[in-house]
């Protein structure tokens, strides 16, 4: 059968050129012989969107212990997508991302694959990218001598920090850094209340900043760097998470995180509203969508080197409410780009995903490289 790729572009055989099926594993950290992942991971619509595009699913099962009959199973594939965290269970995706390496080796088309991860899925990005009309005065640093060495005129700059490990998720290395009392000679000996984003009580710890240098050092052998944002005081209004396929919105969510807010621990938190999955169109946001489709993103790629259809089939941003313009306008500073697990995303993004992910293998096998498609539609200019 013949589709249209995820943005009604060049039709797109979903065959093998001898009458074959594609053939395209998920993979993710499950049960030997699982057949879906957890129903609330939301992959379902997928599947559907897969099947319709004429794809054969080979559902991938992964474990540590299993890698070598995963590898083996991969190499006769023509693509895989990934639903894999950085840290899960006590374990990293270290064997997870060479075994992907090897796939790629094989002739399999990977998304997303190690080395996009390692351009746009790590905390670097927020470095990389701060330029941007996305982007905050963040710091870099490469190891724990830069780090007590700059953080303590970062933190004297700003006064609240937010402290990140270069790979991490769900809160993994995530610290908020502030002064107990405003001062402009912050040294490693100054006192600093340091709170942990895993913790959604709005509980801290006071200790010297020293103190906490010492504990990060372990951070920097598994992710490689750490970067610090200056904390945004819009957090208690939430965060808002922009789903892509490739360069292109595909769905938003508002989120509540409670993870370094400021909570009176005697007081009753009042109920968070409920986060509810949004379509691209969604009016409330369309300002966000332009911005990101028609700047951000392609600077982003163009900055990392990336193609559009490098990019993976599913990726977010997360974007923080920052100070209103002087139009009373929202504006919006990245969060953190998640790339390694992106899972539940919009069920409607599902079709475009799979449709994409076809056009890839497609031209994967043909050698051909990935073609720039046409949007579905214009969503006007960016204002």
């Amino acid at each position: 059968m013949e589709t249209m790729d995820g943005r009604g572009a060049h039709p797109v055989s979903a065959r093998h050129a001898r009458g074959r099926p594609s053939r395209v594993g998920i993979l993710w950290r499950g049960e030997p012989g699982a057949t879906r992942p957890r129903q609330d991971r939301g992959l379902e619509p997928l599947f559907e969107a897969l099947g319709g595009a004429g794809v054969e699913v080979v559902p991938l099962p992964y474990g540590d212990e299993q890698v070598d009959e995963v590898r083996a199973r991969l190499r006769v594939l023509d693509g895989v997508l990934v639903w894999v965290n950085p840290i899960q269970d006590g374990a990293t995706r270290a064997l997870v991302d060479e075994l992907l390496r090897d796939a790629t080796d094989h002739g399999v088309w990977v998304s997303a694959h190690p080395e996009v991860i390692a351009k746009m899925g790590t905390t670097e990005v927020l470095y990389t990218t701060r330029e941007l009309g996305w982007g905050a005065d963040v710091g870099r640093y490469r190891d724990p001598q830069e780090l007590a060495l700059r953080l303590p005129e970062r933190l004297a700059l700003h006064g609240r920090l937010v402290v990140k490990q270069g790979r991490g998720n769900g809160g993994n290395g995530v610290f908020g850094v502030e002064l107990v009392e405003p001062t402009e000679a912050v040294t490693l000996h100054t006192t600093v209340r340091v709170s942990d984003a895993r913790v959604h009580d709005g509980s801290f710890e006071q200790l010297s900043l020293g103190e906490f240098v010492t504990r990060c050092t372990p951070r920097f052998e598994w992710s490689g760097l750490l970067v610090d944002q200056p904390y945004q005081g819009r957090l208690v209004e939430g965060m808002l998470r922009c789903y892509f396929s490739h360069d292109e919105v595909v769905g938003f969510c508002h989120q509540w995180p409670t993870g370094l807010l400021d909570i009176d621990p005697d007081a009753e938190l009042a109920p968070r509203p409920s986060s509810v999955m949004e379509g691209p169109d969604a009016k409330s946001h369309q300002r966000l969508r332009r911005r990101a489709e028609h700047e951000w993103v392609p600077e982003m790629a163009r900055r990392l080197g990336l193609e559009a259809q490098e990019l993976p089939v599913i990726w977010d941003a997360d974007f923080l409410y920052g100070p209103r313009d002087d139009r009373g306008r929202d504006t919006y500073v990245l969060c953190e780009i998640n790339v390694s697990a992106v899972w539940p995303f919009p069920p409607m993004a599902a079709a475009t995903i799979a449709l994409n992910t076809a056009a890839r293998i497609d031209e994967h096998r043909r050698g051909l490289p990935g073609r720039r498609a046409p949007r579905r539609g214009p969503v006007g200019p960016t204002v």
